[in-house]
């Protein structure tokens, strides 16, 4: 059965302690890292369950289904950048990188781990996630809605009107179809679309896998 990424964190812990190099900024980082995960899966979790609910849906909530939806979003690309550079606290910890608390995100890790063991399967790893899609693609969204404006969000609503053979009880009907879905460069202000592949929830989802496929391959490299 494969591993989890929450188990692999713990499982890197149990390995370093074993090998005496464990110090109680790695346990907190450790711990700080899963937490950042969980919330941008909890944040995953709210865009899934708002997803297909209309604008207009009764709420006594404070934010609108739209202000929610987009609060979501923003949580999500936040959390999950910033689980690497919790990531690269660790990273910085074990492998005595020595650079100050202050100064630490996963690009300086990766220069420094470049520049001091450029060899080292470590640092073929953190390349090839600054390098990927996924990485460059969860900077642009999370910097434009963190730093610029509101990430631009299309709703898709569709009426389908049901009606059946008359004389019967079922009668006629009208179903709502709501799809969200997301612009496909977050600094355009015209921005373009693709309904095929970003759907706000599915588009997020296979993110954080490929952000956690990442993470996993990236422990193993580092004992």
């Amino acid at each position: 059965m494969p591993i989890d990424t929450y188990r692999r964190i713990d499982r890197l812990i149990t390995n370093i302690a074993a090998a005496g190099k464990d110090t109680s900024k790695a346990i907190i980082y450790a711990e700080g890292l899963k937490s950042k995960l969980s919330q941008a899966e909890f944040a995953l979790l709210n865009l899934k369950r708002l997803y297909n609910i209309p604008e207009q849906a009764n709420t006594q909530d404070l934010l609108t289904i739209e202000q929610q939806f987009i609060f979501f979003c923003d949580c999500f690309w936040d959390f999950l950048r910033s689980s690497l550079d919790i990531f690269a606290q660790l990273i910085n910890e074990i492998k005595i990188l020595s650079i100050p608390e202050k100064q630490v995100d996963i690009k300086r890790v990766a220069s420094q781990v470049n520049s001091t063991m450029s060899s080292a399967s470590l640092n073929v790893e953190l390349q090839l996630l600054l390098n990927s899609n996924t990485f460059k693609k969860l900077e642009d969204y999370r910097h434009c809605s963190t730093h610029r404006r509101p990430i631009y969000i299309e709703t898709h609503t569709s009426v389908t009107s049901i009606s059946g053979t008359s004389g019967y009880t079922s009668g006629t009907s009208e179903m709502t179809t709501i799809n969200r879905y997301l612009c496909v460069n977050p600094w355009e202000l015209n921005p373009n679309m693709d309904s095929n592949s970003r759907p706000v929830h599915t588009y997020c989802e296979t993110m954080l896998k490929r952000i956690k496929g990442k993470i996993d391959t990236i422990i193993n490299k580092i004992p």
